[in-house]
């Protein structure tokens, strides 16, 4: 018994004193910092506890940014005040590219949209697109994306079917894992649908009753009405040239998307305004009561130019308002005349695949391109620029053939810090991918 009581005597001090150091520390919960950066993280936590960081290359977030706590922590969790944490940080995939300039951190294909090696393979496959190029989005009445695709083939190599667009439908705004859609427009078969069907015929430089194809070049909804642009082309020429007849708009008849029908008066003809023939319309942020239109002539070799309308005239063609200098509209005839006559350019050649969006992450406009042989961004502070900073952003020596580079105010994350373009290429595989573009 003696022995016993002496074993108790000394082990109960010890837990007394475990127990005690055990009251006097300080716990703080984790808070969520998912996707703050490492400084905003900082200044979040204060003195609560310190980071002891874990790089993790990664597409899920651009660098730099917060992916997770370590060691099987969550928020919520409490840990003790002063402590070490693990946080496990994102870091560039060991695929990105760098840019080196003033506007672009890097660059990474995130995964291919279209194709067989896509995600929306399947799908694309048992509708009959096998190659097909663009990507053209724009937002639908019910929040939705409608992505516009070029010239379809239902084989390789430009060949089997082939229709001159199809429309694709998608719900997806978290593209860090790529693009995919929820459906594409088909007929009662299960084939994709064009909007309008290309004639298909060979072409010729001045025969302007003949068609090759018609090729989208925009589309927008006003209100719970949906309107797609699309180019006449005659002739394919060479070295990024090609010949527009005309720029169409038609309006779809219900929400299917499985009609659509010309509107009476919304052409413009080669005679008409040459600088219509691939006509881009978007939305300006900063004035509610316009739809804004940037727009070039067929092929990738001169300048853009500008007009407007009000909203609820934009199917009045006379109403039209065309940019005839930094900040003179004139409308209907008189401004396609003096655009012809004297085309004021907010974007100087040479401009091809026009899309433009407002950056709230830069403060500017961002109108993307191919020139020469790389995709750019140019800024300007005002929707009508001039957009003279001009940025490489993806180089054809990293991605052969390439062309498009298609953006969308919706396509941002990161508070815009990240841009996706769905990027064309020619070759090796005609297709599209997205690509995400970190600016600095």
């Amino acid at each position: 018994m003696k022995k016993n009581y002496i074993k108790t005597i000394i082990v109960f001090p010890l837990l007394l004193t475990l127990f005690s150091c055990d009251i006097n520390k300080e716990y703080v919960l984790l808070p969520d910092l998912y996707d703050f950066s490492l400084k905003e993280a900082r200044l979040e936590v204060g003195t609560d506890f310190l980071f002891e960081e874990n790089y993790v290359p990664t597409s899920e977030l651009i660098e730099g940014r917060i992916l997770s706590f370590g060691d099987n922590l969550k928020a919520g969790d409490k840990v003790v005040k002063g402590s070490r944490v693990k946080v496990n940080v994102a870091k560039r995939s060991d695929t990105a590219i760098s840019v080196n300039n003033d506007l672009v951190n890097y660059v990474n294909k995130i995964d291919f949209v279209t194709g067989p090696k896509s995600i929306n393979s399947e799908l694309l496959l048992n509708a009959g697109a096998k190659g097909t190029d663009l990507g053209i989005p724009f937002t639908l009445p019910d929040g939705k994306t409608m992505l516009l695709y070029g010239d379809t083939f239902s084989s390789d190599n430009m060949s089997g079917h082939w229709n001159s667009n199809f429309m694709a439908i998608s719900s997806d705004y978290k593209l860090s894992d790529g693009l995919k859609f929820d459906s594409v427009v088909t007929n009662d078969i299960g084939m994709i649908k064009p909007f309008a069907q290309g004639k298909h015929q060979s072409g010729n430089e001045t025969d302007k009753t003949v068609e090759v194809t018609k090729i989208p070049t925009g589309g927008i909804s006003i209100g719970n009405d949906v309107y797609i642009f699309y180019m006449s082309i005659r002739y394919w020429g060479t070295g990024g040239s090609w010949l527009v007849n005309y720029n169409q708009v038609v309006k779809a008849k219900d929400n299917t998307y499985q009609e659509f029908e010309e509107v009476k008066g919304l052409r413009w003809s080669e005679d008409e305004l040459y600088y219509a023939g691939q006509i881009y319309p978007f939305n300006n942020p900063q004035d509610n009561e316009h739809i804004y239109f940037t727009a070039i002539p067929g092929g990738r070799n001169d300048g853009a130019v500008m007009f407007r309308v009000d909203k609820d005239k934009f199917e009045d063609r006379s109403e039209y308002e065309y940019l005839v200098s930094s900040s003179k509209w004139v409308k209907g005839d008189e401004g396609m005349k003096k655009l012809n006559s004297n085309p004021y350019y907010v974007f100087s050649p040479s401009v091809s695949e026009p899309s433009i969006m407002y950056s709230e992450y830069l403060g500017k406009w961002i109108y993307s391109t191919l020139r020469g042989s790389n995709i750019v961004f140019a800024t300007a502070d005002n929707v009508t620029g001039p957009y003279k900073n001009i940025y490489s952003v993806v180089k054809s020596s990293d991605f052969t053939g390439l062309y498009g580079g298609l953006i969308h105010e919706s396509y941002v994350d990161s508070k815009g810090q990240r841009i996706y373009i769905q990027l064309s290429q020619w070759t090796p595989i005609y297709n599209t991918s997205l690509v995400e573009v970190v600016l600095k």
